[in-house]
C-alpha cells in the first residue's frame, strides 16, 4: 500500500517505506512463494533439524487426507465438512505456515495473533515431534491461529474469499473484509486465509476460478489478474518513483514480490536478515 501510494499519489507524502510488498506478484509465482516459506523453516527452524522436510511432508499429508483423517488429527471445523474440506484445510494450513514465517520475530508479538518469540522454531518443534504428520501440522497451525486459546473451531468455509469468519460475533472486522475486497479488485494472489490470520496465493486453475466466483458472489466484482501491472507498474518500473524505499525481511516469503525492484534509482531495495 505504501508503494502504491507513492506510485499514484506522490504529491500527498514526502516518502514511504514498504516491506513485504508484492508489487510484482503474478500467476506463476506460487512455486517461488512456497519455496520461500520452506527456506524460512529450513534456515530458522533450528540448525540441522530437518524442519523444512517435515513441513513439506505434513502438507503433502494434508493434501492426501480424508475428512475423517482431519478429524482424527484434531481439526475441528465450524461447519460440517463438505466435499472440498480437505482442499480448504490444506490451503488454511499453508496460509498459517506462511504467516508464521512472515511473523518470525525474536520476541513475543501480537501483530496478527498472540505469538511466542521465534514462532518458526516453535512450529518446527511441533512438526518434528513424534506422531502422525497431519496431527503435528495442525499443532503448528494452532500456534498461529489460536495463541489465545479462544478459537473454538476452524472456519474452513471462509477460505478463498468465502463467507465472513463466523467467530467474529462482535461485528469487528480487523481489516479482513477490506483486504479481501482488495484481493478481488487489485491483488488476487493475496487473499486472506486461516481464520483471518494468514495469507497464501491460490493455485492456478481450479482455485483461481473458485476465488473469482466467490469475489463475484461476495463483492460483485471479478479479479483482473493483469490489472495490478497496468495500474501500478511492475517491479522494474519503481525506479521511476522518488523517495520510496523497499526494506525486506529475509524470513518473509512475501519479499519475492520485490525481487525485480532495482537496487538503485528512486525505489531501492534492501534485504535484512
Amino acid at each position: 500500500l505504501a508503494a502504491w501510494h507513492r506510485a499514484r499519489s506522490p504529491h500527498l507524502s514526502l516518502g514511504a517505506v514498504a516491506s513485504g510488498a508484492p508489487v510484482d506478484f503474478y500467476d506463476g509465482v506460487q512455486s517461488r512463494f512456497a519455496a520461500a516459506v520452506n527456506r524460512t523453516f529450513a534456515v530458522y527452524g533450528g540448525k540441522g533439524s530437518g524442519c523444512s522436510s517435515a513441513l513439506q511432508a505434513a502438507l503433502a499429508a494434508a493434501d492426501a487426507a480424508t475428512p475423517s483423517q482431519l478429524v482424527a488429527a484434531g481439526v475441528r471445523p465450524c461447519d460440517p465438512m463438505g466435499g472440498d474440506a480437505v482442499e480448504r484445510y490444506a490451503f488454511y494450513a499453508r496460509g498459517a505456515m506462511a504467516s508464521t514465517a512472515m511473523l518470525d520475530y525474536p520476541y513475543q508479538s501480537r501483530f496478527v495473533g498472540l505469538l511466542p518469540p521465534n514462532p518458526v522454531r516453535r512450529a518446527c518443534g511441533d512438526l518434528l515431534a513424534p506422531g502422525e504428520p497431519l496431527r503435528r501440522l495442525h499443532s503448528a497451525v494452532l500456534r498461529l491461529v489460536n495463541g489465545t486459546g479462544a478459537l473454538r473451531c476452524v472456519d474452513l468455509r471462509a477460505e478463498l474469499v468465502g463467507g465472513r469468519p463466523g467467530w467474529w460475533a462482535d461485528g469487528s472486522d480487523l481489516g479482513v473484509q477490506s483486504w479481501n475486497y482488495q484481493a478481488c479488485t487489485e491483488l488476487p494472489l493475496e487473499p486472506i486465509t486461516s481464520d483471518g490470520f494468514g495469507f497464501y496465493p491460490e493455485a492456478s486453475g481450479k482455485q483461481a476460478a473458485q476465488l473469482a466466483d466467490r469475489c463475484a458472489d461476495r463483492f460483485g466484482v471479478r479479479p483482473r489478474p493483469g490489472w495490478m501491472g497496468l495500474a501500478f507498474g511492475h517491479g522494474a518500473d519503481y525506479r521511476h518513483h522518488s523517495n520510496l524505499l523497499f526494506v525486506e525481511n529475509d524470513k518473509d516469503p512475501w519479499q519475492i514480490g520485490t525481487e525485480s525492484v532495482a537496487s538503485g534509482g528512486g525505489g531501492p531495495r534492501f534485504g535484512c536478515s
